[in-house]
Formats: structure tokens, sequence, C-alpha cells
């Protein structure tokens, strides 16, 4: 009978009836199981065919052919048979329904389980990669499946029936790396550290297994793994801290008052917030509070105690949960709480395990012990009273014998004798011993973290190991041995010490200047560092680390004032190439000049109040140096210290200067450092609830101030606004920061009061420097006045509900950089002008293109680089300025012959198939599975639908603001670039094919140059062969991207480069003696008054001076219709105003991320 059947079984595979093919999909896959896939040998094209079901049309019929071949692999895991079952159960990872693969996910999973020896592991991490999916239901459902796969295979490693395998190592770190997917509560934090303390590991695995997989996948582990893991560990370990204080203050409830009331209540909230649903678990906290059983809270101090291993904490939970009972409304919550309260990610016992398992490595420093030591810093920072208990295992880590002596179990120690938590350890007899040894001998890191474990664990001020340790780096000095690091262990002894300075401090200025000075470490040019492969001598790197060793000298508060002004007299020598007495060869100067730079930030720290306007302009103007890696270095370091929060936020403003810069990895990092330093520090502003009028200085907006300074001090300041020569990119810098401000302001108009605004405390200081002089010059005046002028027109053009009323009354300036205008004669003749008009400053914001973008992007941290690479001179750059005139003056010959309607572009519809997937190789899932070798491919939880997907043309051409009216502003520029990609992408994709094209690299957070190679019009993707050889599957439609115009330097940035030979070293007009020494504050104490019903200049609090069109009936319109459309036509008759050709400043008009 079955004989007969089987020629009509094809047949049945074909049918056009699902219900057909379902039940034939059942049969043949029985049959192959019954005969061992003896079936599919004899039967060939059956088999075929039923391997082409599991890419049939029908999603029901693929999840059915998906459970078949699952059944048929786990009867025969070998054979041709059972490598296309595999292959073809790989291609429905990429499936386009979210339900069919979900199934290949757990059809992966279970094959894994059943046969973790035979099964190819690869094919984990291609399942794996599901946690990136675009819906959130299936990375839900992968993530459990996956953490069932990984249980079971840390059972099977217990019992010794598997072997550690690099590809189930890593599904944690897969796991972990959702904590940044904000898209579901699941993936938080919050409920990320539960998954790790209870769903990770099987219950029965001892601490010391735990302990060993810890270290094996934390080797898999990149910045963002640690970061989450850090997040995770420090949310922990303040609801601990935080339980512990309210712990004790419950000990105080006989004697009730408000005030104690009052900090439990404030406890309650601050512990709310490290579980996934807050609303309710303050009130579940307060329903714990009115428990009467005391022993219900002595369990919940003694699950913090870090003493206690893994079955005390585990029946001491079991005991609070059955004081509770499981019928009480807050069960749940507790048996979460005894969780997060308990060390139950990790605790003494493993770190235990962790040292012996280092000190069984046999002097082998192989990627486990490398992982362990990371491993064990992370923990030290977060709990280092997890270390008390082992401190026979760190006296033997640090014993002389030990080959585990490097920078991160330095740092370790470091940071556990600077936590406060008491280790046993013979300090004297010991470790000190160790720690002098690094301080002398060890290289740079190892001193570092030396002298600060030694000033940590120094209990008494009388204690003689700093003078003494200071003494021997002193002599060590004079023998030129280990130099490096003697400067660096100089330096940190003489911060921690400050009065180790007064006792040698003839010494150290002595060997200072002889290194600084003396012919004697002059090198040659071409000699480097033994020790680095950096372009700089190692002469230069010698006067580097005294320079170095001089700022941390002069960290500590109690330095004398003198010398901290010598010194930084000192540096502003060095950045201006004015310090004669430095000998050094040419092409160091960069490298000293950048040390200076950076140690003037440094600085800012502490003296930020001596720090001179002239010092502060010089060291600012490093983002515009000739260097390209000074200025690469020099925004990244103060990107760094901003970040923290360490120096005030006015240093920003040299990401604005950067902006502008020749190359394009420096403009697009500028450019996103700024935006982030201002988001960060309105928030920070906002936090802080200041309202004063005094608080306004550390308010980002301003950091304008000294923008406005700076830019007034250019030598390149135009001199003519003749509007057909203006200088765009000179404005730049000034766009690009009101325009940053402006559009957080819009992004958070409803969130905050009117105080936390930008745009009033903007026009605040533009009419406070109008009514202010320049300090050190005269002359500077009229420049401030013209500054201020621009910036209130252009605040007053990007937001036009803004009103001159609104602004403070009361603008504090930096006394030492301001002075009350004496003479309100002189202050009118400088800002009453036709040449700044709105034509003019519409000009200026039209030539310096579209909104910056400010989308929150998911992505990884990337460890910042230093490029030891030599650019070109940036006077090579100059060409540019002809390209920026052009783009100013327009492109009248171009603009008549097509007109753009101001209406949405009509949406692009994608193409759906309806025929079989059997030759789909790549899913059409939107997911980041589709990659070939991409280093642009995008976070799946930031992708759109392929089948949902907005037009590329209504969504990414047009950057918009939104006001509170919620309208939409776009600019004619804007659409007429629109209309130029729609004219690519209207019809057909296959015209891009051949053509060069810049994408956008969320990772990478630049644009990477490829070729679009061919086009695939069933499913809408274009293949795209990058400059580095890789390829990638792109629907462009839902990616930021641009053509590449032949004409135009890739390098052209969307804003205007500024021109690369301007800010001369010989730009500045010093301050003289007497001034210097009469300001040496800059706390702003000069107080402007301005009159809230006078608007200075006569400027409308509307627009601006006068309408830029004589026709009233087009003004109308143009106000009612936007905010921000300009009517060129209109205006070109009346006031000259054009715009740019899009055709030759296609990358300035770079497109706005769409918002799906």
């Amino acid at each position: 009978m079955l004989f007969a059947v089987i020629p009509h079984l094809t047949h049945e595979l074909l049918s056009d009836q699902v219900g057909i093919r379902l039940e034939s999909v059942h049969l043949i896959g029985r049959l192959l199981v019954l005969s061992n896939l003896r079936f599919g040998q004899e039967n060939q094209l059956i088999f075929m065919e039923f391997l082409k079901r599991l890419s049939d049309k029908s999603a029901e019929v693929r999840i059915a052919a998906i459970d078949a071949a699952k059944d048929c692999y786990m009867a025969v895991s070998f054979g041709n048979e059972a490598k296309a079952i595999i292959t073809s159960l790989e291609g429905r990872l990429l499936d386009f329904d979210d339900k069919v693969r979900i199934r290949a996910v757990y059809a992966v999973c279970d094959l894994a389980k059943s046969n973790l020896s035979s099964f190819p592991s690869e094919m984990i991490l291609q399942a794996a990669e599901r946690l990136r999916d675009k819906k959130v239901s299936v990375r839900k459902n992968v993530m459990l499946k996956l953490l069932d796969l990984y249980r079971d295979y840390c059972k099977k490693c217990s019992k010794g029936i598997a072997t550690v395998n690099t590809h189930y190592e890593q599904i944690p770190a897969k796991v972990l790396i959702l904590c940044f997917d904000k898209d579901s509560e699941t993936f938080r934090p919050q409920n990320m550290e539960i998954i790790l303390a209870e769903e990770l590991f099987p219950s029965s695995l001892s601490p010391k297994e735990r302990a060993s997989h810890w270290v094996e996948f934390f080797s898999y582990f990149k910045s963002q793994h640690i970061k989450a893991l850090h997040n995770i560990f420090s949310q922990k370990r303040r609801l601990q801290l935080e339980m512990q204080a309210y712990l004790s203050l419950r000990t105080k409830k006989e004697d009730p008052s408000d005030e104690i009331h009052k900090k439990i209540c404030g406890l309650f909230r601050k512990m709310s917030a490290a579980f996934p649903d807050t609303s309710n678990v303050e009130e579940c906290f307060k329903n714990l509070h009115q428990l009467k059983d005391n022993n219900i809270f002595k369990d919940l101090t003694e699950l913090s105690n870090e003493g206690n291993n893994s079955a005390t904490v585990r029946s001491i939970r079991d005991l609070f949960l059955k004081r509770i009972g499981n019928k009480h409304p807050i069960y749940n919550f507790c048996k979460i709480l005894s969780i997060k309260c308990s060390h139950s990610i990790f605790n003494s016992e493993m770190i235990c395990a962790i040292l012996e398992a280092l000190f069984s490595c046999r002097n082998e420093l192989n990627n486990y012990v490398e992982a362990a030591c990371d491993l064990l810093l992370l923990v030290s920072k977060v709990f280092p009273s997890l270390f008390q208990g082992s401190e026979e295992r760190l006296l033997k880590l640090f014993s002389k014998e030990s080959f585990l002596i490097n920078e991160k179990t330095l740092q370790m120690l470091a940071h556990l004798a600077k936590s406060g938590f008491h280790l046993s350890i013979d300090f004297s007899g010991d470790v000190y011993p160790l720690l002098e040894q690094k301080c002398m001998e060890g290289t740079r890191i190892e001193s570092k973290y030396a002298v600060t474990a030694i000033a940590a664990l120094i209990q008494s001020p009388n204690d003689e190991k700093f003078p003494r340790l200071c003494e021997k780096v002193i002599a060590a000095l004079d023998d030129n041995h280990n130099v490096p690091t003697l400067l660096q262990s100089l330096g940190l002894i003489l911060e921690h010490s400050p009065s180790m300075y007064k006792l040698y401090d003839k010494q150290i200025i002595n060997f200072v200047q002889d290194i600084l000075c003396s012919t004697e470490f002059i090198s040659a040019p071409g000699q480097l560092s033994p020790d680095d492969n950096s372009a700089c001598s190692f002469s230069c790197k010698l006067k580097i680390y005294c320079l170095k060793a001089l700022v941390k000298s002069c960290l500590p508060r109690s330095t004398v004032r003198d010398r901290i002004e010598h010194f930084l007299k000192m540096l502003l020598d060095i950045i201006l190439e004015e310090f004669k007495p430095i000998a050094l060869c040419e092409n160091d100067r960069p490298y000293l000049k950048l040390a200076a730079g950076k140690s003037v930030l440094r600085l800012a720290a502490i003296w930020d109040s001596h720090i001179s306007p002239k010092l502060f302009r010089n060291a600012v103007l490093m983002a515009r140096d000739s260097s390209y890696t000074v200025r690469k270095s020099f925004i990244c370091k103060l990107h760094g210290l901003l970040r923290k929060r360490g120096i005030p936020v006015k240093y920003a403003c040299a990401f604005a200067l950067a902006s502008t810069d020749c190359s394009g990895d420096i403009r697009t990092e500028s450019t996103r450092y700024l935006t982030e330093v201002l988001k960060e520090q309105r928030r920070f502003f906002v936090h802080q609830n200041r309202t004063s009028d005094e608080s306004i200085v550390d308010h980002p907006a301003y950091a304008v101030v000294f923008l406005i300074h700076t830019l007034a001090y250019d030598k390149e300041f135009p001199t003519e606004f003749c509007e057909e020569k203006i200088s765009a990119e000179f404005w730049s810098p000034l766009v690009v920061m009101l325009r940053a401000l402006v559009e957080i302001d819009d992004l958070n108009r409803s969130e905050h009061g009117h105080h936390t605004r930008s745009v009033p405390i903007l026009l605040g200081i533009f009419r406070a420097i109008q009514k202010a002089e320049d300090l050190a010059e005269c002359g500077i005046t009229h420049k401030l006045h013209i500054l201020s002028r621009t910036g209130l027109l252009i605040v007053k053009e990007l937001d036009k509900l803004c009103k001159m009323s609104d602004s403070p009354r009361h603008i504090l300036l930096p006394s030492s950089y301001f002075r009350v205008s004496g003479s309100a004669r002189k202050t009118d003749e400088c800002c009453q002008g036709d040449f700044i008009s709105d034509s003019f400053v519409k000009r200026i914001l039209g030539a310096h293109g579209p909104c910056i973008h400010l989308d929150d992007t998911k992505c990884s941290v990337i460890a910042e680089r230093v490029s030891t690479e030599i650019a070109p001179d940036r006077e090579a750059c100059s060409s540019l300025r002809n390209i920026i005139r052009h783009n100013v003056s327009g492109y009248d010959k171009g603009k008549n012959k097509r007109s753009v309607s101001g209406e949405a572009h009509a949406r692009k519809q994608d193409q759906t198939t309806d025929h079989s997937l059997e030759k789909e190789k790549v899913s059409s899932c939107g997911s980041a599975g589709t990659k070939l070798s991409s280093p642009a491919s995008l976070d799946l939880a930031k992708e759109a639908d392929s089948r949902d997907c907005i037009s590329l043309v209504e969504n990414q051409n047009r950057p918009e603001s939104r006001s509170s009216t919620g309208e939409t502003r776009v600019s004619e520029t804007d659409h007429n670039y629109s209309y130029c990609k729609e004219t690519v992408m209207k019809d057909t994709g296959k015209v891009l094919i051949g053509c060069r094209i810049r994408l956008w690299s969320a990772r990478d957070k630049r644009y990477i140059c490829g070729t679009v190679e061919t086009y695939d019009q069933s499913n809408g993707f274009h293949k795209i062969i990058y400059e580095n050889g890789d390829k990638e599957l792109v629907r462009l439609e839902c990616q930021k991207w641009e053509l590449i115009n032949d004409t135009i330097s890739k390098d052209i940035p969307n804003c205007h480069p500024r021109c690369c030979s301007s800010f001369k070293k010989d730009h500045e007009k010093g301050l003289s003696d007497s001034q210097n020494q009469n300001q040496d504050m800059i706390i702003p104490v000069s107080s402007i008054v301005c009159d809230p019903d006078e608007d200075v200049c006569d400027i409308d609090d509307n627009f601006g001076k006068r309408p830029f069109s004589n026709n009233v009936t087009a003004v109308t319109s143009l106000k009612k219709r936007s905010k921000r459309v300009l009517d060129l036509r209109n205006a070109q008759s009346s006031s000259g105003l054009t715009a740019s050709n899009p055709a030759d400043n296609v990358r300035r008009t770079r497109s706005r991320k769409a918002h799906l």
C-alpha cells in the first residue's frame, strides 16, 4: 500500500491547499523518523520537496516542517540527510514570520540539548542572534529558551558529560546585552538581576562551578557587557545599603517622629527603583513595614551578611518566605526582595574559588587568568566586602613569588584599600615592600595603583612611609633609571601628600628644569619611545611626564596660589609655542602642546577661577590645531572630563569649534559630544531644581558666553558683511551651539518648567553682552556686539515662539571677561547696522544646513582611540571656502526648473510576495541576521518591520523641529533635497546600481562608503559592497544614506568645514600684566540688568528687524503655514536670499533619522 502511495506524495506536497500540504509534511516526517532517514535516501525527490516545505508560503506548514525536521534529526544526527535538515532549519531562523522564528530557535535548542557533543554548536550563536530580533515577543522567548539550554549545559558539565564549549559560554553575554533594550520591562537591569541570580545556573550547581563558568563567559565580555553588569551590581549594592539604613531606622520605631517617618518613606522610594514595576512596590514596602514579626526583619538583616555561604542564605530565604506565608498579598514581592537583598549573584565563596583557580594556573598568563582578574576587579569596585575572609589568598596573590602581580590586581588592591572594609593584612610586613618596588621599578600604570594603595592603607597621619618613599624616588631620579615610572610615582605622592613638595621643592624644580631645558634630553626626530609605537620621541615623552607630575602636584587645594599661577603661565607659553627654554625638535612640538592643553583641562577641575581668558581661549582652540592628532586627542579627553562633570560646561564650546573640522570623524564626534554634554548638563541642572539668577552660570546655555568671547578674538572675524561674501564657516560654531540648545528645548518643552529652558537664558545673555564691553581690549567690544546681535536673531529664527519678555532681568557675566559698558551711545552704534538683518541670518542658517541629529542611539560604547596618523596640513582645506560660498550664493539657474510641493511625499509601498520562499536565503524579517558582513548594522530594536517601513523620502529627508503646538517645520532647502532623492527611489531601486553611497552606521557613529552592486525588486533589498570588502543586504528606505557626488570631496561635512588656516598661533592679543594680576577670578559678578520691556536694537519678538519679503500676502501665508518654511521664490526678488543647490551639497543636507 505504501509503495502505491509514494508516487503521489510529491504531488501532495505541491498542492494548492494548505491542509493537504500540512498532512503530507506530517506523514513524510513520520516515515523519515520510523525509517531512520532511509526513506529519504531511497526517495530523494520526495525528501528534497519535503525540505522545501521549510520555506513554504504558509507559516503553518513551515512550523510543521520545522517540528518534523527536528524529530528526524533526533532520530539520526549524521549523514548527508541530517546535514541537509540542519541547513534548511538554519534558514528558518531568519523567517519573516515571528512565530516561525521562535519555533526554529526552539528546535535548535532542543536538538542541542539532546546531544551536546554532536550537534554543531555554532548554530547556537546563530539562534542567539534572535535576541536582537525586532519583535519583543521573539526576544523574550529566545532568551528563556537559551537560558534553559545554558542551565542544561552547566548541569552536564557538572556531571562530566560535557566539557567547556566556547559557543555555549557566549550565551550569557548575548543575554546580558538586552539590558540596553528599552522596548520591554523584561530586559531592564532590575529584571536581569533576577535572571542572573535565579535562572542562569541550576540551583544544584556549587559555588566553585558557578565561579568557573563566570570566568569562562566573562572572557567574552566587551565594554558594553561590563557596563551592563556594573549597572546591575551597582543597583543591587544601592538597595542593600538602603535596606540596611531602613532596618537601622526601624529599630527607632519605639521613638517615632515625623523626621524618621519621612526618612523611611524616602528610602522606600529609593528602593522601589530597583524593581521593574515601581508603582506598587512602594505600597508593598509600607505593608512590609506594618508587619509585627521582628524575626522577619532579622532575616532581612542576615540575608545581606557577606559572611554567609550559599546554603545558609538559601535556608534564611526559605525561613523568611515561610514567615510571610505564600497566601500573603506581598509574598511575591518579598520573594524578589529576598533575592535582591542577598548576595545571590556573587558571594565570598565564589571569590575564594576564583583566587584558588588563579593559583592553579602555574604561571601561565592565558585568557582565563586575564578574565579572572578583570572579574575580580569589577567585583572589588562594587562589593569589596565580599573579599573579607580571603586575606590569606590575597597575601599569596601579592607575594614575591606570584606571577599575577599586574596593573589589574594592583588596581583591585587599591579599591579594596579605599573601600574602608577592614582587611586583616599585615601592611608593613607583607604588602608594602611589594608596592614600594612597583613604585620604583614597575610600569607607570602599576606605580599609579601602587601609590593609591599605599595612600589608602596608611592608617596614621604620622606614618613615615610617604616621606621615605618620596626620598627614595627623588634619589632614584638622579640616576636616570626608569624615569617615566619615577615621575608618575612622584606626581601621585605629591597629590596624596602635598607637604612633600615643601620638603623637596628645590630638587623637584631642578630635575624638571633639567628635563625641559637641557639639551641632554633632546633626541633625533626619528627616535621613538622604546615602549610605545607613538610618533612622539622618548625625550618628548619625558617632558610630557614632567608636566603630568606637576599637574598632579597642583591638584590639592592646599597648593600655594603663586605656584599655580606660575604653572598656568608656563602652560600658556607652551600652547603658544613661546616657551623658549624648552629644547625640542620640531616633530615633537604638537605632542607637548597637546599635553599642555590637557593639563589645563585637568587643572580646570580645581583651579578654573585662576585660568585667564587668554589661556582659556588658547586651550579650547586646540580643537582647531593644525595637527590631526592634537585635535582628535584633545576632544576625546575633553569629552571624558565633561561627561563626568569634572570641569565647567563652558569648555564644551570647543566641540562647537571642532564641529567644522576638515576631518569627517572629528566633525561627527564633536557634534555628537556637544549634544551629549548639553543634554546631560541640562538634566543635571533640572535635577538640582535651581531657579535663582546666580544659577544661570551652571546652565548649559551659559557656555555661549565663552564661545562668543572666543569668536570675537578670531583673527578671521569678518570685516565686511556684504551678503554675497559672507564667511559661513565663521558662524558655524555659533549656529551649531545655538541649534543644539534650541532643539534640546524643543524635545523637553513640556517636561520641565520655564526656568530650565535655554532660549530665555540665551536671549538674556545676548542682551547683556550688548550692554557690556570687553575687559582686556576695547577694540573687541564691537565684535562682541555683532556676535550677540547675530546670535539673538538666530535664536529668534530657530524658535519663533520666543519672547524677549521671558528672558531673565539679571544676567551675570564673568568679571574676567566683561565689564559694564560706560557709554550707552557707543553700544547702540555697535549694534545698529543694516548688515545684521533677517536675510543675513537666514543665509547663515541656510548655508549651515539642517538641524543636528538628537536621536538617542542604542549602541555599544566604543573606547576612545587616538590616531597617530599624520594628517595633511589644515591649510590644504582652504579650497573649501569656494564650495561654501557657492552654496551660500545659491543656485538660481536650476531652482526655477522645478517646484517642490510643501506637502508630504506619498509613501512608497513595499511589495509583498505570495510565492514560495524556497529561493529565500535571507530573511525579510528586517533583522540583523540578514547581515552578511557589515560594519554598519543597526540594533534590531531600532529597525522597522520591512512590511510597514515608512518612506525614506518622507521620514529621513525632513529635519523636524517640534513646537509647542506640534507643528512640523520644514525648510525649502530640505524639500529640494527630498525631491532629489525621490527621483532616485520613486520608481525603482535599480537606478542606484553602480552608484556610490554613504550609509550611516549607528554602531560606529559615522558614515561608511560603499557601492550598490545589485537590487532585489521582490523584497526591496540592495546589496552594498563597502570599501573594506564587506557586503550587506540593506533596505535603503529604512536607513540613513546619501549619494556621493564625485565632484565634491568626500570629507566635506554636513555643516561647512572650518577653513583650516584659521586661528593661527599669532591671532591672540594678550592681556597686559597688570590686567592679568587683577583678573584671577572668573566668578561671574558683573551683573547686567535688562529691562524686560526693552528689546535690544529694536528687534521684534516675532521676527527680525524687517520682513524679508515685500509681498504681504506671501509673508502672512508663510507665518500661517510653518515656522521655518522659507518662500525662497518671493524672497529672492526682495531680499536677494537664495538657497543652496542640493546637487552640490548632498552631504550638507543630511537627513534626519526616521522615527518609526
